[in-house]
């Protein structure tokens, strides 16, 4: 966390939706912290870029982020338009709830290769 003013930004939260969903220790945690905060005088307590079903349960305000790309030269026309395709890419993966949990599993399986190679080639 970390606090301007009256505004608390969250820098990084992850909720297991799998795991105690009824009772989710990072439900637990967000509310104690909003709650402190809270008492502390925060107005505004900022989830972050992104959404995420554990976002939309304790949001009600929505900002609408926005990329502003201007070209001025041939090749960064080009970067401009390589630009908005990642985007739009991700954006469409991120709306699709099936996909974006396929990507998610192929990150995780990614990392936790990567985690085990590292680990054997320190020994």
């Amino acid at each position: 966390m970390s606090r301007k003013g009256d505004h608390v930004i969250c820098q990084f939260g992850s909720i297991d939706e799998t795991v105690a969903a009824d009772s989710s220790p990072g439900e637990l945690l967000f509310y104690l912290m909003i709650r402190r905060y809270c008492a502390e005088g925060a107005a505004l307590f900022d989830f972050g870029i992104g959404d995420q079903p554990y976002k939309r349960s304790w949001c009600t305000v929505e900002t609408i982020q926005r990329d502003i790309v201007l070209p001025l030269t041939l090749r960064g026309r080009i970067a401009a338009w390589s630009h908005r395709s990642i985007v739009s890419m991700k954006s469409a993966i991120k709306s699709n709830r099936k996909i974006y949990a396929f990507v998610q599993r192929l990150r995780q399986r990614r990392q936790g290769t990567s985690a085990v190679t590292s680990a054997e080639t320190d020994d």
